[in-house]
């Protein structure tokens, strides 16, 4: 660790050095922290504080030592404790064998099950809204009102959204409590509002630019909406490795090294201001089934001023989710020790929204899946499979199926004759969030918008394989289709 120099004494005293221990300490801004409040005592020239080592090296002149009690009192508020000599720490793991039985560290334990059950709650909430199919239970279109583009931006935030969206600002939290640790409330709070009006602004403009060229461009490539998908997710995944503590992801570094840290820590330096504000705006091109759907109806508006207030006004319906998230992370980073706390509970989160985003663009690709373990009974797998001689007219082979709430279900075969032409013909009676963009990797180029009522979409003369036909999301079950 590089010293951080203060400027320098204005006499000639020795410059003496002394060891302090410190508890508390878990993360490399603790560091800076810790060195940025000590350089502002009067005779301490240079602090080199170390979080692998739980200590900081001290330069002082003449009797500036620190004492470790006095630090302990002025730092108490962030959980920091000082002391000359080394603290014991309880090293146990939360399960060993011991003589050939098992062990539990009942401190550590407890405290696990505690975030575990956090985490556990938020998953079930997470799949309650799901289920609740919020989104079934109205509609919007190019003759809706402004009023109905906020309640779907509402239902988006409490839906499949959140997961990637919502999981990209959870994920950057912990980067923004690094940066801005031990400065006040207002100021951690930059980041998050400059996200935020960053992702409000984005919305606004590029949906005017939606209204503005109409059909002029394609929303509809699925492939480099999965690609994208997948990076974000990769992202996510690394930072959440880094929040749990995992030793390979600490080497993968998304911040600025601990010298530049200690700069930008400095109020009187520039602090990283524009980044979480373009990072808000780019989450317009994230794919979500309800931001294609409101993407869409600005597309079709006609008009820059429709198109720009259809997307604020849907971007404004996600930001009570979203302020709630970056609530919770300003909440925890009052004190260190409880960013720990909910760096170890984000980290668990993340992975589950990256986990559900991956799979989901799996489905989209085509490619095998979760959502391929399947439990049910083997007979109903066979009724899928059996080849029904009526799904024909004339040279043309017809898929059935019906769209409603949030899946695909089909009414009559799901198998196909290779090398002769089909299409799928599509009763949508209320499909909800992205099931109104139907997407089969191989049979249909990109997605397709789903209208009210029936849909029939030209598959072409199809190839041998098996097929998966979900919602551009991948968040719809999918339903295989065979050609043979």
């Amino acid at each position: 660790m590089s010293k951080k120099k203060k400027r320098k004494s204005q006499d000639s005293t020795e410059i003496k050095q002394c060891t302090l221990y410190v508890d508390g300490m878990h993360c490399s801004a603790c560091e800076v922290l810790i060195e940025k409040k000590l350089l502002k005592k009067d005779g301490i020239e240079s602090v080199d504080a170390s979080l692998r080592d739980s200590r900081v090296k001290v330069s002082y002149t003449g009797d500036n030592r620190p004492n470790p009690k006095d630090v302990t009192k002025e730092l108490k508020e962030l959980g920091y404790e000082f002391s000359d000599s080394k603290f014991k720490k309880d090293t146990t793991p939360i399960f060993r064998f011991v003589n050939g039985q098992l062990r539990v560290n009942p401190i550590k334990f407890k405290s696990m099950m505690k975030n575990l059950l956090v985490v556990f709650g938020l998953v079930v909430a997470f799949f309650v809204f799901e289920k609740l199919q919020l989104g079934g239970k109205f509609s919007v279109d190019s003759g809706s009102s402004l009023p109905a583009f906020f309640v779907l931006g509402i239902v988006a935030g409490l839906s499949s959204c959140a997961a990637l969206v919502g999981g990209l600002l959870l994920s950057m939290i912990k980067q923004w409590n690094e940066l801005y640790i031990g400065e006040s409330q207002k100021q951690k709070s930059e980041p998050h509002i400059l996200f935020h009006v960053g992702r409000l602004v984005s919305f606004a403009l590029l949906g005017g630019v939606l209204g503005l060229i109409g059909d002029a461009i394609s929303l509809d490539n699925a492939t480099v909406y999965s690609i994208l998908v997948f990076v974000v997710s990769i992202v996510m995944f690394v930072l959440a490795m880094q929040m749990l503590g995992v030793e390979w992801a600490q080497k993968f570094r998304f911040t600025a090294p601990k010298s530049v840290g200690t700069y930008v820590a400095d109020e009187r330096n520039f602090k990283g201001r524009y980044m979480p504000g373009i990072l808000g705006a780019l989450t317009f091109f994230l794919p979500c089934g309800f931001t294609l759907m409101a993407q869409g109806i600005a597309l079709t508006s006609g008009s820059m001023i429709s198109g720009a207030l259809i997307m604020l006004m849907f971007a404004l319906g996600t930001l009570p989710t979203l302020v709630a998230i970056s609530f919770s992370g300003l909440t925890f980073n009052k004190k260190p020790h409880m960013t720990a706390k909910f760096n170890y509970i984000a980290g668990l989160v993340i992975v589950f929204f990256v986990i559900y985003n991956i799979n989901g663009q799996l489905n989209v690709l085509g490619y095998p899946s979760l959502s391929d373990i399947k439990f049910s009974l083997p007979e109903s797998n066979e009724q899928v499979q059996v080849v029904d001689t009526n799904n024909q007219v004339g040279d043309v082979q017809v898929l059935n199926f019906e769209a409603s709430g949030f899946s695909y279900t089909a009414k009559g075969s799901t198998t196909l004759k290779a090398g002769q032409p089909a299409k799928l013909v599509v009763d949508n009676k209320g499909v909800q969030g992205c099931g109104a963009f139907i997407a089969a990797r191989g049979l249909i180029d990109g997605f397709v918008e789903l209208k009210r009522g029936i849909n029939e979409i030209d598959l072409g003369v199809v190839q041998a394989g098996s097929y998966k036909l979900t919602c551009s999301m991948g968040m719809v079950s999918p339903v295989t289709i065979t050609v043979k």
